[in-house]
């Protein structure tokens, strides 16, 4: 059975209500009001789909009606009868008042009709076209939380197949996050660069273990390999539309100051400034953890060796938020990291990994390399 749609008329004359009635009632639900305010008032008790409404009425006109109609019913569909003869005013008026139609007095009952048919017809796409694009919107926010529940997975794989990262990229995340506080960003920047901290290494699922958990310096050739992890991962992430920042950002994460860094060379503010913030944290944290080529060097030398590199290596406003934030120490900054957040801090949690986490199994496999180079 198809719709029956509700038509609002509006006229202070009670004779042309009963006349448009008579006219359009066999096809659709008239409700009738005789002024501007009677209507309004109806407009908030039904769903409507057209209003036709008279100009000339005391109190309120038709296009006033129709002005204080829109925040009421934006979507409905609006007809208005006139007698005007003053063209310009006339569509002056019918801008002001998102006029889809008028018509001109004395009106053609046939032709009312075809107009009134035309409009419902309008009214149908454009609430048609409504509910296809909140279809579009939901499936793409289920396809994009489809592609992050991967992308965590990955990031959860990586932690498994070498866990001297694990809690790592959390890390950063967070103290990327800070460091964006600290410089003022919006939320909608720390979100992204939260999401950027998270993702910034997953590429190194790509990267061989031999490489990965080596104890010793990298040959040449290795460094290659290794040097590939930002495009790598920014390949992962792809093209969803609500990662692309994130995603430039984990490309760029080893881009240096001095154009130096790779892939691309970057220099200076010509690196996205969530990649110069991520480069820090990560480098930070680097220095503050154990690694297969060395124990931590501890706090006070990390942000020794942040402040000297900064401009050579590191943005030096981005160094200089992070010393600020860790003028507390190493005790205090923990604190922050590990306390301060909650586990969807910005709308992206990591329930799987643990910020404390530091790895434990790279370190007997360290050892187990280092014993059997000795003994070749």
């Amino acid at each position: 059975m198809s719709r029956r749609h509700q038509i609002l008329i509006v006229d202070d004359e009670v004779a042309n209500l009963r006349l448009l009635r008579r006219v359009l009632g066999r096809e659709y639900e008239v409700l009738e009001a005789t002024g501007g305010q009677e209507g309004l008032e109806l407009l908030k008790k039904n769903d409507v789909s057209l209003i036709i409404t008279d100009q000339r009425m005391p109190a309120m006109t038709g296009v006033q009606l129709l002005e204080q109609s829109l925040p009421v019913s934006p979507d409905a569909i609006k007809i208005l009868l006139t007698g005007y003869t003053d063209v310009q005013a006339l569509i002056d008026a019918i801008n002001a008042g998102h006029v889809y139609k008028y018509i001109p007095k004395p009106w053609d009952a046939d032709e009312l009709k075809l107009t009134v048919r035309r409009a419902i017809e309008t009214f149908e796409l454009k609430e048609h076209n409504i509910k296809l694009i909140a279809e579009l919107k939901s499936a793409m926010g289920e396809l994009e939380e489809l592609s992050m529940g991967t992308i965590r997975a990955l990031a959860d794989a990586l932690d498994a197949k070498c866990d001297y990262t694990a809690g790592h990229s959390l890390r950063v995340s967070r103290i990327a996050c800070l460091i964006g506080r600290e410089l003022g960003l919006p939320i909608s920047d720390l979100r992204d660069i939260e999401l950027g901290g998270i993702l910034h290494d997953i590429g190194k699922i790509g990267v061989p273990e031999s490489i990965l958990w080596k104890p010793a310096s990298l040959t040449p050739e290795e460094r290659d390999v290794m040097r590939k992890h930002p495009t790598i991962s920014a390949q992962i992430i792809g093209d969803l539309h609500g990662l692309r920042k994130a995603r430039e950002f984990v490309k760029h994460h080893h881009e240096y100051f001095d154009g130096s860094g790779y892939p691309d060379g970057l220099v200076g503010t010509n690196i996205p400034l969530g990649a110069r913030i991520i480069l820090v944290s990560d480098a930070y944290d680097a220095m503050t953890t154990d690694r297969p080529y060395r124990t931590a060097i501890g706090h006070d030398r990390a942000v020794k060796e942040l402040a000297d590199m900064a401009g050579p290596q590191f943005d030096p406003d981005v160094v200089n938020a992070l010393l600020k934030i860790a003028e507390g120490g190493a005790a205090e900054l923990n604190r922050r990291i590990h306390e301060d957040f909650d586990e969807n801090f910005l709308g992206l949690g990591v329930g799987s990994v643990d910020a404390k986490a530091t790895g434990k199994n790279f370190k007997a496999e360290v050892d187990r390399q280092t014993k059997a180079v000795a003994t070749e």
